[in-house]
């Protein structure tokens, strides 16, 4: 299904056409809102990936950041941070842009767009992809799933009985779907080994970063450097080799939070101010986590739960927005036109019981 057309994408259509993102954006202009971004991708997806919801067509991120820069001021996430701190206020309609894990695309496609708009955007990289040592394990399935020569694998997670089809390429799309949850819950340490498991079931040799299809591939430290100096994007922490945080021990948290300081400040020259937890949903990382994030020195982290910044939120907790499909969808998001929506919807829910 083409990106533009997700019903996401119909319903923020609508919203637009409506005029009620033209009255959200009026009513909610103190909130500021963060869209979370991965990699780009030249065409609507690449065949050799199953998951191309991570790499969002680059025609697609042009058009949203042409709209931002219209109607909107795209902050540096910097600026949020330094605002909260000092109580100051940001502009009307601010707008924070990020990226996670650290693609190439992100300086292939996403850098120069940035430039051409003059927008800010700060991108959190797993460090340990960048350093080459570290593939992310969900690639290494997803690329398993569609490499096999397999059609059909029974697979036992978690107490439950998985049959995993594979005979299509859309078959194997909905089987990574339902595998990626069950992974998900796995302790760390034992996540590995089932890729490691799955990989030999599906008679796939392990994948390594020469085999990577291109919007996969990680940047190299020489880009993030590059970006860092220009003034338009930040580096943040995104752990070393991106593991659900809650799902490790202590002193795993402890070593995933602060290496990935350490190897930024290394490599970039200045240490890092904010972090994002991988995956960022609110059972993905805990109280400790937080409490290790701060220790660490970093001034404030991102989750991956939808909502907008008021004043009452954490910054060790910030909200942030999935990436958009469409320049509706980023319009009806930032403008705060779905929460409008929900609003009243609720509001009329309450005065129907009331009758």
């Amino acid at each position: 299904m083409p990106l533009a057309f997700h019903p996401r994408s119909i319903k923020a259509a609508a919203l637009v056409g409506s005029g009620l993102v033209s009255y959200a954006r009026t009513r909610r202009s103190a909130e500021a809102s963060i869209l979370t971004f991965h990699g780009l991708s030249d065409g609507a997806g690449d065949s050799g990936i199953l998951d191309y919801s991570l790499h969002l067509p680059v025609e697609v991120f042009r058009s949203i950041c042409s709209m931002l820069a219209k109607e909107y001021h795209v902050v540096s996430l910097a600026s949020l941070i330094e605002a909260r701190t000092q109580g100051t206020r940001l502009p009307d309609n601010a707008v924070v842009l990020t990226f996670d894990d650290g693609y190439a695309s992100n300086y292939e496609l996403a850098y120069p767009i940035l430039r051409e708009f003059d927008l800010h955007a700060t991108i959190f990289v797993t460090t340990g992809f960048l350093d080459g040592v570290e593939m992310f394990w969900f690639q290494r399935v997803d690329l398993a799933l569609g490499r096999t020569k397999k059609e059909l694998l029974d697979w036992r997670i978690n107490g439950k009985n998985l049959r995993l089809y594979l005979g299509t390429y859309e078959l194997r799309q909905q089987s990574l779907m339902r595998l990626l949850p069950e992974l998900k819950e796995l302790p760390d340490i034992d996540l590995l080994s089932e890729v490691d498991r799955l990989e030999e079931a599906l008679e796939v040799d392990p994948s390594d970063f020469q085999t990577l299809p291109k919007s996969m591939r990680p940047m190299s430290w020489e880009m993030a450097c590059e970006m860092s100096l220009s003034g338009h994007v930040d580096i943040g922490g995104h752990t070393h080799t991106h593991p659900i945080l809650a799902r490790c021990d202590s002193l795993s948290m402890r070593a995933e939070i602060a290496t990935c300081r350490e190897r930024i400040h290394a490599e970039i020259g200045e240490l890092p101010t904010a972090f994002a937890y991988p995956n960022g949903g609110s059972d993905d990382f805990t109280r400790e986590t937080l409490m290790l994030v701060r220790e660490a020195g970093f001034k404030a982290a991102c989750t991956t739960i939808s909502g907008r910044i008021h004043d009452n939120v954490s910054m060790y907790q910030l909200p942030r927005y999935g990436s958009p499909a469409s320049v509706w969808e980023a319009e009806a998001t930032v403008s705060g036109a779905f929460e409008t929506l929900k609003d009243w919807r609720q509001s009329c829910l309450k005065a129907m019981s009331m009758i």
